[in-house]
């Protein structure tokens, strides 16, 4: 075979148009075993992933903050939590951490710009007296209505990706397929 584009690109076709024969070769019930043995995968590695999750985590837990947070003054951690106000002028905030207990915390350095219901993210060494000296704050939502915003948005991006892909492609039922749209009279 020639070096080159063409017959590098006639080469794929040909290995291309071979793979897609076999898979229209397939009938439903191999379809079907393939589907399952993947989607048993998918949740072993789930069930295995919670059963170590705590296992890869070097900061405490909420939960342990909850249950001794004198022990862990002076570690590092990364906190969740819900803006319930800010002090500006002294760069402090007080949050909500959610949870099953949930508990307020005083941010030092906080210096984000969030509204009371907002959301954020912050990194830094726990200090005495429920407090978190922040290294890093990051904004998930500035306000509470924001999460609506990326929700809408986010729902409108998926409907275009759908409308797009089903303009080139539709379902070949026969077979339990995606053909492009014009193959086999669709």
């Amino acid at each position: 075979m020639p070096i080159g584009g063409t017959g590098i690109r006639s080469h794929l076709s040909q290995q291309l148009g071979m793979a897609l024969e076999q898979v229209r070769s397939m009938n439903g019930w191999h379809r079907g075993a393939i589907v399952l043995v993947v989607l048993l995968l998918v949740v072993g590695a789930g069930i295995h992933h919670d059963a170590r999750e705590e296992s890869h985590r070097s900061q405490p837990t909420d939960d342990e903050l909850v249950a001794n947070y004198e022990r862990h003054v002076g570690e590092r951690t990364l906190l969740f939590g819900t803006v319930e106000g800010v002090d500006a002028s002294g760069e402090t905030a007080t949050i909500r951490v959610e949870g099953p207990e949930p508990f307020r915390m005083q941010v030092r350095g906080f210096d984000a710009d969030v509204v009371p219901g907002g959301a954020v993210q912050i990194y830094g060494t726990l200090r005495p007296g429920h407090a978190i000296e922040a290294e890093n704050v990051v904004v998930v939502n500035r306000s509470p209505g924001a999460r609506y915003y990326k929700y809408a948005t986010s729902a409108v991006g998926a409907f275009v990706i759908l409308v797009a892909f089903f303009r080139e492609w539709r379902i070949d039922w026969s077979t339990l397929a995606f053909v492009p749209r014009g193959e086999d009279g669709g």
